[in-house]
């Protein structure tokens, strides 16, 4: 089979593998939609570590394939998506629920290879069957949106909240559609001007886009998403909020930062961490399928596997949204 092998920083390389086999619990997917994740750049780039040599690569629809030995759930030629974070089920966290955060969490893509070639090999528990109605280029959102929908679940929005999405690329976007589906009253924050025109369609109610617009809004938003990772976006955000107010932090930035707990406690604010999913997964096909959001103005462009390097190269360009990797076809 081809797959994108990472074997250092800056060094992907299309090659030709041995077909993996699905152990006893695992079915191999023929792999045929992958979406480019912030965290394949993050790997790509040395930002987040994982050992080398890879195939990066977690977001995918594919049809089942091959089953393993004790697979009975699932059925050759099902299509299927992947929840690609493989929990232990045993681990104080998954016993309190926290799947997300368990102790011995195994990442596809990163801790093992992952959908950026022809076949990977799955857990079978792991897969999601989709439906016909649901296309492979709007289903291999339904892991991304996971991501929005357990924030948007974190702020238990009301309908008369003023909302704030801080960063309006894909996850920005995705929440913000999340988030409206509570509350009309959505405000899209970023530097860049053609996102902040996309977020007015994915339903913003206002924008902004400068210091002074944010300088103006002081103590004005009950929920604030904070989606981009910048440094400064926490100590704004504190400031935004109004007392009593919620932050959820989607975002992961380089490095800690102080916080102004001052302003924290005064308001009696609500700082929360949200860390991908848990549970999510199978509603978000559910929405999908029934077109309460919008993924394809996500979409900047679909590539093939071998344009994957160039692609990873200049991820970070203003004007890219979620760009989607076609790597077989039925």
């Amino acid at each position: 089979m081809k797959a994108a092998i990472l074997k250092g920083i800056g060094d992907i390389h299309i090659e030709h593998r041995e077909i993996p086999q699905p152990a006893e619990n695992e079915v191999r997917l023929k792999v045929l939609m992958a979406g480019i994740c912030g965290s394949d750049s993050s790997i790509y780039h040395g930002k987040l570590i994982a050992p080398l040599p890879v195939i990066p690569g977690h977001e995918a629809v594919g049809i089942v394939e091959a089953l393993g030995a004790a697979v009975s759930s699932l059925r050759v030629g099902q299509r299927v998506t992947i929840h690609p974070n493989y929990f232990c089920s045993d681990c104080s966290m998954c016993n309190k629920g926290l799947t997300n955060i368990c102790r011995n969490k195994i990442r596809l893509g990163v801790d093992i290879n992952g959908v950026f070639a022809d076949y990977v090999v799955v857990p079978a528990d792991a897969l999601y069957p989709l439906p016909d109605s649901l296309s492979n280029e709007v289903a291999v959102f339904a892991e991304p949106l996971a991501v929005a929908a357990h924030a948007v679940k974190l702020a238990n929005l009301k309908n008369e909240d003023r909302v704030l999405v801080f960063g309006a690329g894909v996850i920005g976007q995705l929440t913000l559609q999340m988030a409206r589906l509570h509350s009309q009253d959505i405000t899209a924050c970023d530097l860049v001007q053609s996102r902040l025109e996309l977020a007015k369609r994915m339903g913003a109610r206002n924008t902004i886009s400068d210091q002074s617009e944010l300088d103006a809004c002081e103590s004005a938003f009950d929920v604030i998403f904070e989606t981009s990772g910048a440094p400064p976006a926490l100590d704004m955000g504190i400031k935004l909020a109004a007392p009593g107010g919620k932050i959820v932090l989607l975002g992961l930035p380089g490095q800690s930062h102080p916080v102004p707990t001052v302003q924290i406690v005064r308001k009696e604010l609500n700082i929360l961490g949200s860390m991908i999913y848990t549970d999510e997964i199978e509603q978000c096909i559910d929405i999908l399928d029934q077109g309460r959001i919008q993924t394809r103005p996500l979409v900047s462009g679909v590539i093939s596997l071998d344009q994957l390097s160039t692609n990873l190269a200049n991820f970070n360009a203003p004007q890219r949204m979620k760009t989607l990797v076609a790597i077989n076809s039925l």
